[in-house]
């Protein structure tokens, strides 16, 4: 079996590469396209690389003919952040090029594609406190969220017209060490990894605020669960997952930190606009993936936080 990564440098999906060598899956490319191997560095000569844009149509076609990948992860994409300020290299990279990623997949006969969306596929219209399903209705409020939508209908597509065994998962906020760039969310990985490193932290939001959660290793094992459910298993075709379940608040997260870090100097700042943003308190029921595939998030609340000290206590 031959894998391809796109994105197999960044957050979730390094993870997936260091699961994956560990099982000694077979040969596993890894494109990318920053050339940042900081989460990799001590595998990295255990893999293919390869360097493309994802906008770059050219280059994914000559990279997916000369991989010839048994099993595709589709993990890389621009990010909202980047997306709001250009829009246009956000259409090329997460809807044009998935437009040629898939299509060369079919192509070279790929068995299996494994995508990354994103609860950001969520946005107007959900009425406050109901549970969010896979059958909710999607609106997203970002272009993010728009090519997100985009090719979870294009990747069922492909499933229902080729038999391509397309699965996607639809992330909430993911908690994990390392995270550089700010999203409103972030507050929930930094609050625990500054108390980690003895630094103060601010939250910019209400210590009301819920925001669903999922540990980075969770996410990674979430990809490798899904891909090995049986193909007739698969019904839904895109998945909600969640993590610790109740979802703690934004000071509930801060009090777990502190039991574990006593002296951990955690302050809230509530930012007006990020606040409002942040208020829609998403409640996401994830029985779907539990029920079709057997999810389960192997991290609660503690444990997450624990694994987190730990990381970040060894860098």
């Amino acid at each position: 079996m031959t894998i391809l990564i796109t994105g197999g440098t960044g957050f979730i999906g390094a993870e997936i590469v260091r699961m994956l060598l560990d099982r000694e899956a077979g040969p596993i490319h890894v494109a990318h396209r920053s050339g940042n191997f900081d989460r990799l560095a001590d595998v990295v000569d255990d893999l293919v690389l390869h360097q493309v844009d994802l906008a770059d149509q050219d280059g994914i076609t000559a990279m997916v003919q000369d991989v010839q990948p048994t099993k595709l992860f589709h993990f890389g994409a621009m990010l909202t952040g980047h997306g709001e300020a250009d829009n246009r290299g956000l259409l090329e990279s997460n809807a044009i090029g998935v437009i040629t990623l898939f299509e060369e997949a079919r192509a070279a006969g790929v068995e299996q594609i494994i995508f990354a969306s994103s609860i950001g596929t969520y946005g107007r219209d959900l009425p406050p406190g109901e549970p969010v399903t896979d059958l909710s209705l999607q609106r997203p409020s970002t272009i993010y969220g728009v090519t997100k939508v985009f090719a979870e209908n294009l990747g069922a597509y492909y499933r229902t017209k080729y038999g391509l065994d397309f699965r996607g998962l639809r992330y909430p906020s993911i908690v994990g060490p390392g995270v550089t760039t700010k999203s409103l969310a972030q507050y929930t990985s930094w609050m625990i990894e500054e108390s980690a490193r003895g630094n103060p932290f601010t939250v910019w939001t209400v210590p009301e605020t819920v925001i669903p959660i999922l540990y980075y290793r969770d996410a990674a094992q979430a990809a490798l669960d899904l891909a090995a459910a049986p193909f007739d298993a698969i019904q839904s075709i895109n998945y909600l997952v969640d993590g610790a379940r109740p979802t703690p608040t934004a000071g509930e997260l801060a009090d777990a930190v502190r039991r574990q870090i006593p002296n951990a100097a955690i302050t809230f700042d509530p930012d007006p606009a990020a606040a409002l943003t942040l208020a829609r308190n998403l409640n996401i029921d994830d029985t779907a993936a539990r029920t079709e595939w057997g999810w389960q998030p192997a991290h609660d609340v503690d444990a997450m936080i624990s694994d987190m000290i730990a990381a970040v206590s060894s860098t």
